[in-house]
């Protein structure tokens, strides 16, 4: 009989274990949630067990289904900045509670490097915010999309003990519409440096450019070999290369010839090579936070694309299926072009009008300029600041309808064209253009060469671009080129640097 009662203990035991509800890491003390939307939670719990979630003064219910799964929406919430608990009740028990929950803003931080790139980078030591909450989320690749993140990912406080690992782009933004508003911003961390923008769409959405429909097809068909000794043949070739870089370092000696991507260690379920495998990010980092609610996404990537010529139809295909996975057609999309660098294997110029062209083509979707920041030689400027304001001065003026925010950049509208000399009208969005320094940048297409050319402001909304010729110019540019920094002459009265651009007839 004991023996009896012993056993039913233990069964009755593992089940309590297994029933108790069970929330994404996104659902963890420091946590902070969007405002006036309505906020998405979700977990896993004993099978058909009644949930309430009660926050703010009220509650909300939901029934887990046969599997444990459970969702519901908390109805919108105002801001705040004092710091609450979120209780989980199951069959009317407590069975969790988070802690320290702030509500205000937040923004999902998607790319590569230059979005990843911290601040122990430059060891740059920025100030707390009591207002700004960070949801750290590790690198994680996926075969399939991940019920959650990785085992070590959290919100954290911007304070001292974990500022030094917050990405610059997005603390500084953060900072900026915190004070601005005067409400709290949380920032939920994406990114993953070198990756590519394929890696960032699931499968599901890729048959929209047939492109990407072939990427993921390969993808499929190269599993099998990747399994069967692939992936152990690239790891100890990856293996084999660190420990003799190490060895040349422990030695003082010259390291073996290598290229940097050889120093991307292989992933099982990313054949070949993980920064350019279809969905492994978007599987491993994205879907696991997909729904959390948000006003929309901070995205800095381009440069692992910067030969593609179809940029614009990868990015419509990323934008929108990242809309759809938060059910949310109108979650905001702020992008940056790519900063001045001195690249030698691609056109930079090219690809920036590239990521405008692509930005520009669906609604929500916003672009702010970065020619006048970046290093000749580091593909990762530590000069973000003016980059993070103008995602911020976008945000207050589109999203937050801030009317004294100038936020859009002077763009090219047309170009007329006479003998030796081209007139280039803007787009001001209202205001007026200004030089800063001795007019450059601009160049004339004579004769099929590109050349030098002088300019003047001769309008509010223009510029007279001229060269020592007589003949009609072909074409007229003005700061298209990969490292363009020195060159970057033409802004608005608000000092936004005009984007730039290459016309021709």
């Amino acid at each position: 009989m004991k023996k009896h009662f012993a056993i039913a203990a233990l069964i009755l035991g593992a089940t309590q274990l297994f029933a108790e509800i069970q929330l994404p890491r996104i659902f963890s003390d420091n946590i902070l949630l969007q405002r006036e939307k309505p906020v998405k939670i979700w977990g896993t719990a004993d099978a058909n067990a009644k949930i309430d979630v009660e926050f703010a003064g009220t509650k909300k219910s939901a029934t887990a289904d046969a599997r444990g799964k459970w969702s519901l929406a908390l109805s919108p919430l105002e801001a705040s900045t004092t710091p609450r608990e979120m209780k989980f009740y199951e069959n009317g028990k407590l069975s969790k509670t988070v802690a320290n929950v702030l509500v205000g803003e937040v923004w999902i931080l998607g790319g590569q490097s230059n979005m990843e790139m911290t601040y122990s980078w430059r060891k740059i030591n920025p100030k707390p915010n009591g207002k700004i909450r960070y949801f750290k989320n590790p690198i994680a690749l996926a075969e399939k999309p991940a019920d959650d993140t990785s085992p070590n990912s959290r919100w954290v406080a911007a304070d001292k003990n974990n500022l030094h690992a917050f990405s610059m782009i997005g603390y500084g933004f953060a900072q900026y519409i915190a004070e601005k508003l005067d409400i709290p911003v949380g920032l939920v961390y994406t990114a993953r440096g070198g990756a590519k923008m394929e890696t960032y769409i699931p499968f599901e959405a890729m048959d929209a450019s047939q492109y990407l429909k072939s990427r993921r097809e390969n993808y499929a068909k190269s599993l099998d070999a990747w399994r069967n000794g692939g992936y152990q043949k690239a790891k100890k070739k990856y293996d084999d290369l660190m420990a003799a870089i190490a060895k040349a370092k422990a030695e003082n000696k010259t390291p073996p010839k290598h290229f940097s991507y050889q120093k991307v260690k292989p992933d099982p379920v990313a054949p070949d090579f993980p920064l350019s495998t279809p969905a492994v990010h978007f599987n491993g980092m994205v879907a696991p936070v997909a729904g959390y609610a948000a006003r929309g996404v901070l995205w800095y990537q381009g440069e692992s694309n910067s030969r593609d010529e179809n940029f614009a139809e990868q990015f419509a295909v990323l934008v929108n299926s990242w809309r759809n996975a938060w059910s949310d057609k109108s979650l905001v999309w702020i992008a940056t072009e790519i900063a001045s660098f001195d690249a030698k294997d691609a056109d930079w110029g090219k690809t920036r009008q590239r990521q405008r062209a692509a930005s520009h083509a669906l609604p929500d979707s916003y672009i702010v300029s970065a020619i006048d920041t970046g290093e000749q030689k580091d593909i990762h400027p530590a000069d973000k600041a003016a980059i993070s304001e103008r995602m911020a001065l976008t945000a207050l003026g589109a999203v937050y309808g801030d009317k004294s925010a100038v936020y859009k950049s002077p763009e090219f509208k047309s170009a007329k064209y006479s003998a030796g000399s081209a007139e280039v009208l803007f787009e001001t969005f209202g205001g007026k253009l200004a030089g800063k320094g001795q007019p450059r940048g601009f160049e004339l297409k004579i004769d099929g060469k590109w050349v030098p050319a002088k300019a003047v402001l001769s309008g509010a909304d223009r510029v007279k671009v001229s060269a020592e010729s007589t003949a009609v110019p072909q074409g007229v540019r003005y700061a298209f080129k990969s490292w363009v920094k020195p060159e970057v002459w033409l802004y608005n009265q608000s000092g936004l640097p005009a984007f730039g651009f290459s016309d021709e007839k």
